[in-house]
């Protein structure tokens, strides 16, 4: 709140973080929760050893099968998040943001792929947003991060909810370079602001909570109402926690 009394979209956003929590943890019962399981976890870690292509794409085996897996997306804001399971194999099918975080058919899905908790295994963040409603802003359907190896439903080994605002786009991030991959989500934030704010990735959640401070330092206002989401995004953050692929051919 400023001075004269006004409510800030900060001081709103904190408000509707405590407000939301237990909608959202209602939601989190039935999200990514198909009728598929989540892979057995296999002693060892991964047998595939992860990488960042030229063009961006991860490669990784997501779903525990020992398969390379391939993690596009073109929209650099996990709308267009596509997963193509056994890629490298020729196996497996291809799995968007929509069929990996559910939701109804209405929502805005968008899905974002890495190890937030340094544990080896990559995780799933699984967002669906209703349609815009207007000055106030909504809290999203799904708000979750799910922890690796995940299905190729998006079903993860356990779930826990994010505090994320009325959110159009998600991408991995690093804020505050250290082992852990951040998440930088685009907001709206109410009247007629866009932002994008920072959930900083740890060991023991996966990422962690919202507070004033990481708003103040990580935020970034839109430049204008509309803007498109990538613009507003930084810079794409999974090379700084995995080495390039190595390219075959000459």
């Amino acid at each position: 709140m400023t001075g004269n009394g006004r409510i800030t979209p900060w001081s709103r956003r904190l408000g509707r973080t405590v407000a939301g929590a237990a909608a959202l943890a209602a939601l989190g019962a039935v999200a990514g929760c198909g009728e598929d399981s989540p892979p057995e976890v296999p002693e060892g870690g991964p047998a595939v050893e992860p990488c960042v292509t030229a063009s961006g794409e991860l490669v990784a085996d997501l779903d525990a099968d020992g398969l390379a897996d391939r993690v596009l997306d073109p929209s650099g804001a996990g709308t267009g998040l596509r997963i193509r399971f056994g890629a490298e194999s020729g196996e497996g099918p291809e799995a968007g943001a929509g069929r990996l975080v559910g939701g109804s058919g209405e929502d805005e899905t968008m899905a974002a792929v890495a190890d937030f908790d340094g544990d080896g295994w990559f995780d799933l963040v699984a967002v669906a947003t209703g349609e815009w409603q207007g000055d106030d802003p909504i809290e999203p359907r799904v708000a979750e991060l799910r922890f690796g190896p995940f299905s190729r439903e998006g079903r993860g080994q356990r779930s826990r909810e994010l505090d994320l605002g009325e959110t159009r786009g998600i991408a991995v991030a690093d804020y505050n370079h250290d082992r852990y991959p951040d998440l930088a989500a685009f907001v709206y934030a109410g009247d007629g602001v866009y932002e994008t704010e920072a959930r900083l990735g740890e060991a023991e959640d996966g990422l962690g909570e919202l507070t004033g401070e990481i708003l103040q330092e990580y935020t970034v206002m839109a430049e204008q109402t509309g803007d498109p989401t990538p613009r507003n995004m930084p810079e794409p953050g999974l090379p700084s926690f995995l080495p390039a692929c190595e390219e075959s051919g000459g």
